[in-house]
């Protein structure tokens, strides 16, 4: 069987404009060199196994990116369009695909159709959604007009309109077939409407038959939007949520009920995270002994795991004061010896796992073995390959008891050694067993 590229993906996610050391508001005259300071991270990424890259949104905008000036340049603060090619294609000669954070649902007040409708140029109304000419806004404008999440910073689109809908599809194949990129993440995808996705799929597949499309959905039916007809994968919110707050709450059964619901027939491959742009730190969400089994779990469960910069060195990062920007931070890759802890070993050995081993990548979820505080077991199982992952979260040694056919071998691919015995296999606090065999096996405690 053959599988798609993003089945196999590693992902690196990075904010761009922060990486850069961009200005916070942009003036529109800056002509910076970020996308030079970002082209030197690519030896990390690659030497820890990455094999794809998330840019958070690099299109020009005002402040953060996402409120979008212009669907049709390279943010100024980074670059130029000739720039950025030239990095796409650098990441591709790595061996490095890249996927851009895309924001089609909203625009910035910058956007041309928006400022056309401030001057009074109504031509432009059924550009955006709500607009209402007997209400001010409270941004002052002489009209009102739907946003994203009440912010009116982002005016909302109206997708059901044709000249609006036809521009963003255009700006998207624009980018495909420009700069080659092999993905997107369609930002705020839990309220994009759906006949706008449906026709983004059909034109990017037509573009480029891989191209992968990822939808940020915090809640939901995950299957809604994760079909053939609309989007790839989806970000799985609510895996994330099952992973920290059951090592927080030394509950796994939490985790156990969260794969039920987010890993239905083991048929969706979703987006998988520790944290990212929008959310803490996992170093500040959970205690530090946590962080060597989530990061284990992360690489084995069902999913598409991607690392959000900088975490693979366990640094803090909390939203404060209503600001991203300690979520944000500027990190400078020169230094990156500096950072480095056990951590990013950890984390870059469970890569290579992960890329090497099929069962990982594509294999069913099976339950083996849950009971309140006691390691956790569960297996991978593709074709004639199985790999079993045992968790152990408690303070204190366990020990996990194995049945095997005889004549099965067993190696454990994280610690690179043979399990001799299959009874009696020492876990230590706060540690992770990834056993392969290529035989069935029954485990015991």
């Amino acid at each position: 069987m053959k599988h798609k590229w993003y089945e196999d993906a590693v992902i690196y996610h990075m904010y761009a404009l922060s990486l850069a050391n961009a200005p916070f508001f942009n003036d529109y005259a800056v002509s910076g060199q970020g996308l030079a300071e970002i082209e030197k991270w690519i030896p990390h990424i690659k030497g820890m196994g990455f094999n794809t890259v998330l840019f958070s949104p690099v299109l020009k905008s005002r402040t953060h990116g996402y409120d979008v000036t212009d669907y049709y340049q390279i943010d100024n603060r980074l670059g130029s369009n000739e720039e950025f090619q030239s990095l796409v294609k650098k990441f591709h000669e790595n061996g490095i695909r890249v996927i851009l954070d895309s924001v089609f649902n909203h625009c910035g007040r910058d956007f041309f159709a928006f400022k056309a409708l401030q001057q009074n140029n109504r031509d432009f109304a059924d550009w955006f959604s709500g607009v209402d000419f007997t209400r001010q806004s409270p941004m002052g404008d002489f009209f009102s007009y739907d946003t994203w999440n009440g912010y009116y910073e982002l005016p909302n689109f109206n997708l059901r309109n044709i000249e609006t809908r036809n521009y963003l599809l255009d700006a998207a194949r624009f980018w495909i077939d420009n700069f080659n990129i092999d993905g997107m993440r369609l930002d705020a995808a839990d309220v994009l409407d759906f006949g706008f996705m449906a026709e983004l799929r059909s034109l990017t597949e037509a573009s480029k038959p891989d191209f992968w499309l990822i939808g940020e959905v915090v809640h939901g039916d995950y299957g809604k939007w994760v079909n053939t007809s609309t989007l790839h994968s989806v970000t799985n919110y609510i895996l994330y949520k099952g992973l920290f707050s059951s090592h927080n709450e030394n509950n796994l059964f939490e985790l156990a009920y969260s794969l039920q619901n987010a890993v239905p027939n083991n048929g969706l491959p979703l987006y998988t995270f520790l944290d990212n742009h929008d959310q803490p730190r996992i170093a500040s969400n959970t205690n530090p002994d946590h962080l060597s089994t989530l990061y284990a779990l992360l690489f084995t469960l069902p999913g598409i795991p991607s690392v959000y910069y900088g975490s693979e060195w366990g640094i803090h990062g909390i939203r404060e004061n209503d600001s991203d920007h300690a979520l944000r931070p500027y990190l400078d890759i020169d230094n990156r010896l500096n950072y480095s802890t056990c951590l990013t070993g950890h984390i870059s050995k469970l890569a290579l796992i992960r890329q090497k081993e099929k069962a990982l990548k594509y294999g069913n979820y099976q339950q083996i073995y849950l009971e309140y505080n006691r390691p956790f077991i569960f297996e991978r199982s593709y074709e004639n390959e199985q790999i079993y992952v045992a968790v152990n979260i408690a303070d204190c040694e366990e020990v996990i008891d194995l049945s095997v056919q005889s004549g099965s071998g067993l190696w454990d691919l994280l610690q690179e050694e043979n399990v001799f015995a299959p009874h009696n296999i020492q876990m230590k606090p706060h540690s992770v067993r990834i056993i392969k065999t290529g035989f069935s096996s029954n485990f015991m405690l």
